[in-house]
């Protein structure tokens, strides 16, 4: 394989330029006028164009790079969402032509930081208060300030009281030591770089939950294969499954397996042949107690309308057009879990207990928040406060959480009003944040908004290893006959990878081949025209593992 050489970083001493801006494109780094050249070179002069010059072509002295203590700078501080925006490259070559050798932020666009990454420039996620602090030390000196980035120990400090550390996806890490591209991250292993192995726990469950999770495998494995990570996958009965092996629907060998794994893959549980059953032997009941087991209590499902299946939607195409929403559902109290619960009176009357502590809400509610950070800004939170008191507590816990995010805006929904506006105007929101079993109904409401169950993911997060699954059921109905929707469970494995090990540029080439699949008009049953030609699970699943696999920096290198 040829390798494209970079320049390695190792540890650089630099001096920081300060750019305290949120949200900062890739058209303001480099303006569209200067973007004709074909080369990698000549971006330099063009960098913050319209900010560090005035409209008669003169500096403006009021600019941060244009002050002379910036001029040698090589290390750059910046707001959150640093290069959203498109997806070109010549934001990062200009950054580097520049002078600059890694930037700092409390977050990237996804795409800008692989960019980043490929091109020999250094993008360090810092926490938020860690780099309001770098600001504050900054200023505090003038502007004369330095800063050391070590990326082989994954540190930065000033050597003034300042350090901290900060994480990077293992391959990333490795090429920008090895001065290697995206181009040799398959050559990684050959290259004896020290990649990790993540270790994920697959459990296919029920119904059509075998054969979309297989199909999740392959996707996984296609990521492995182009970006040189090595997953280990173990296998392990729940629900109905694990009722037949181990007579128990959350088997202890299940049980211990996913408590020493990074991630839970999971496919879906249900089984008819059950309902009727102790509930101890139900398949949902291994839901619940696998739940219980990784503590997970905040489930993160995104809702986003694919533009090539507009049309299978039933609502009108203008209200889709940019719906792009994350409901997060507390998961583990509420009425699903409330005790006392069960049948009294010989079966003629029934209890379920709706309760919740304000630790429970503050800490989804902060997961909530910490995500609309990262998105547009904007938590809606569901209740009923009208009529329950434990609604009342719920909105008054996340008012007073809201507090901590001033840069967040907060307004609340009664559940009837908020189940009407996601279809009457589902644009309107940006992060739903709900109770469990409002939540519940919200998402698979949601769901109809993108046309199909068969689409969505989900992410169940808490203190050790996330759970993640697709959002449709066991659907035994066409088990075993090829016809599922696999594109639920393979974008699943994107937020696996995002949210579960932290790599963001693999989970985008993910989400990036399913929209391809989906624009190069491969369907499956539930979403093909009526009398269209429709793929099968197991072809779906090649398809997309298939331009995983292919894709580079052009698309259009990839064939239909």
């Amino acid at each position: 394989m040829d390798r494209v050489m970079m320049e390695a970083f190792v540890r650089h001493t630099g001096r920081v330029a300060a750019l305290a801006r949120a949200n900062v494109d890739t058209d303001q780094i480099v303006p569209k006028q200067f973007l004709k050249r074909v080369e990698r070179t000549g971006f330099g002069s063009a960098l913050f164009h319209d900010w560090r010059f005035r409209s008669d072509g003169s500096p403006n002295p009021d600019f941060e790079l244009n002050h002379p203590v910036a001029r040698s700078a090589s290390i750059l501080l910046a707001g959150e969402n640093f290069g959203c925006g498109s997806s070109r490259e010549h934001a990062v070559w200009a950054l580097r032509e520049y002078g600059f050798r890694a930037i700092l932020a409390p977050s990237f666009a996804d795409i800008f930081f692989a960019n980043c990454c490929q091109n020999g420039l250094v993008p360090v996620r810092l926490l938020p208060q860690e780099i309001g602090e770098l600001f504050r030390r900054h200023h505090a000196a003038g502007g004369e300030y330095q800063l050391t980035i070590d990326l082989e120990e994954q540190r930065v400090d000033d050597a003034l009281g300042f350090r901290t550390t900060f994480s990077m996806e293992p391959y990333r890490r490795e090429m920008l030591l090895h001065g290697l591209d995206e181009q040799a991250g398959c050559g990684m292993r050959d290259a004896g770089g020290a990649v990790k192995t993540h270790t994920i726990a697959v459990l296919p469950g029920d119904g059509i939950g075998p054969e979309v999770i297989a199909e999740a495998e392959r996707a996984l494995e296609a990521v492995g294969d182009r970006f040189g990570i090595d997953f280990t996958l173990r296998r392990f009965p729940i629900g109905a499954a694990g009722v037949a092996a181990a007579g128990d629907p959350f088997p202890e060998e299940t049980r211990a397996a996913v408590a020493r794994v990074d991630a839970v893959l999971l496919g879906a549980v249900g089984d008819p042949s059950l309902d009727q059953a102790p509930r101890h032997l139900r398949p949902e009941s291994g839901l619940l107690a696998l739940r219980a087991q990784l503590g997970v209590f905040a489930n993160l499902r995104p809702v986003a309308v694919f533009p090539a299946l507009v049309h299978r939607s039933p609502l009108k195409a203008d209200r889709l057009e940019d719906v792009d929403v994350l409901i997060v559902r507390e998961l583990t109290g509420g009425l699903y879990y409330g005790e006392p619960r069960g049948r009294e009176g010989g079966g003629a009357a029934a209890v379920n207990t709706l309760r919740y502590t304000a630790a429970e809400i503050k800490r989804v509610a902060r997961v909530a928040f910490e995500s609309a950070r990262q998105r547009r800004g904007h938590v809606t939170s569901v209740d009923k406060a009208n009529v329950l008191e434990v609604s009342q507590l719920w909105r008054e816990t996340v008012t007073r959480v809201a507090r901590d995010y001033p840069d967040v805006r907060l307004d609340h929904l009664y559940v009837d009003t908020a189940a009407m506006r996601l279809v009457a105007d589902p644009r309107a929101f940006d992060v739903l944040l709900t109770e469990n079993m409002f939540g519940d109904i919200l998402s698979d409401e949601a769901a109809v908004l993108v046309g199909s169950l068969g689409l969505l993911p989900s992410a169940s997060l808490g203190e050790g290893p996330g759970l993640f699954e697709p959002i449709h059921g066991s659907a035994p109905d066409i088990a075993g006959r090829d016809v599922a929707n696999p594109i639920g469970a393979i974008a699943t494995v994107a937020m696996l990878l995002r949210r579960g090990l932290g790599l963001a540029e693999p989970a985008a080439a993910v989400e990036r081949a399913i929209s391809l699949a989906l624009e190069q008009g491969a369907r499956t049953q539930d979403i093909a025209e009526p009398g269209a030609a429709a793929l099968g699970t197991r072809a779906m699943g090649e398809r997309i593992a298939g331009l995983i696999s292919q894709e580079r920096r052009s698309r259009a290198s990839v064939p239909s």
